[in-house]
């Protein structure tokens, strides 16, 4: 096993909102995309100022973000325009950022989801058609539907390339995963594949494709797809995980020998007691993704959401990625992961410095390099 050793001062969550610990986490979340074009900082400053530092009323927080996000995209079109194509690009890259942003804390049955998600993927679609092929749209077949997503490439030559498959989290956007390390693999000759599995945007909002335990099927049909690719290398192809996607990368790869090396961006064990009873704010939030009516089921379900007799099963290389002081997802879960592991090549970054929050936001920059370094070096 190889255990890396972060350096960095330790960093407590930036307080934009001190009224509210998880507005303030999750705005560190879109800080971190700063760097990668996700957001900007000071269009962030500014709606934070706007919702003040006193109310928790979460119509305040959904009404300024979407106003920023329409403001962002009102820029974006003026610029096309005008001929501007990268200020254009640019800006409806961030307005999808803030239309995500702005809906994370409003109820399951909110029909003001459907309007961001709606707007936001708009965006990032008219601004995808701009990066000159860069970034390509896809429909992968699935057990009667199909699960929307993205093929990023390094560039238009369409030379076969290594490939990364990475998988979001609880209902994170397939869009948002461009901004989350996406733009990562590119960058190191890899193409990188994004996807709304079971559980995620578009296929939990409108084809009600909810979240399960045995994500080697999905992963399986995204695979399938690719293998009829001119563009994809399918004996070296990674997986990674992030967030709740720490489950779901090493389950499929553990069922799927296609899969030459996976990574646990937030290791865990059991997504019940790691996730669903560790951090109570998201409940609502997995009860939703898993289809489940109330909390009864919802444990019911998540229950199967367990390494327990799958991580042995792994025999490729296998990255783990957590940070010590993770309030989300419990890092005792990684810990219980990687001990179970019987694999010799195992590489462990446990943050306890900076990077030590959820999906370490606060060393997005130097954990998502890290990845991407891991993954070029076994793929």
């Amino acid at each position: 096993m190889t255990e890396t050793k972060p350096q960095g001062d330790a960093l407590s969550i930036i307080e934009l909102f001190p009224q509210h610990e998880d507005w303030s986490l999750q705005t560190m979340r879109l800080l971190a995309q700063v760097a990668v074009g996700g957001s900007d900082l000071f269009e962030c400053a500014r709606t934070a100022a706007r919702i003040g530092s006193q109310t928790t009323d979460p119509e305040v927080w959904q009404r300024e973000w979407s106003r920023t996000a329409k403001e962002t995209a009102e820029a974006g079109h003026s610029a096309l325009e005008a001929g501007d194509i990268t200020t254009g690009r640019r800006a409806l890259f961030r307005s999808m950022s803030y239309w995500r942003h702005s809906e994370f804390f409003l109820s399951s049955t909110d029909p003001r989801r459907d309007e961001a998600y709606i707007e936001g993927t708009r965006n990032f679609r008219k601004a995808a058609e701009l990066t000159g092929g860069l970034i390509e749209r896809i429909s992968v077949p699935f057990e009667g539907q199909t699960m929307d997503g993205y093929v990023v490439r390094p560039d238009a030559s369409g030379e076969k390339r290594p490939t990364v498959l990475m998988l979001g989290g609880a209902d994170s956007w397939a869009e948002e995963l461009y901004f989350l390390g996406g733009t990562e693999f590119p960058a190191r000759g890899m193409n990188v594949v994004m996807v709304d599995t079971p559980g995620r945007g578009g296929s939990l909002r409108f084809k009600k494709m909810y979240s399960r335990h045995d994500y080697e099927v999905p992963v399986k049909a995204i695979l399938d797809f690719l293998a009829e690719r001119d563009d994809v290398e399918m004996d070296r192809l990674g997986l990674a995980g992030v967030s709740f996607g720490g489950y779901y990368a090493p389950r499929a790869a553990a069922f799927e020998p296609r899969v030459k090396a996976v990574a646990a961006w937030c290791g865990t064990w059991s997504i019940l007691t790691d996730f669903y009873e560790y951090y109570p704010p998201l409940q609502q939030q997995l009860q939703w993704l898993s289809g489940s009516k109330d909390d009864a089921e919802a444990r019911e379900k998540l229950a199967r959401f367990t390494l327990d007799g799958v991580a042995e099963k792994l025999d490729i290389p296998v990255y783990v990625m957590h940070g010590e002081n993770d309030i989300i997802m419990d890092i005792k879960g990684a810990r219980r992961f990687e001990a179970a592991l019987t694999v010799d090549d195992v590489t462990v970054d446990y943050y306890g410095g900076a990077g030590s929050l959820h999906c370490n936001y606060d060393y997005l920059a130097v954990a998502a390099a890290r990845l991407a370094d891991w993954m070029l070096h076994r793929i």
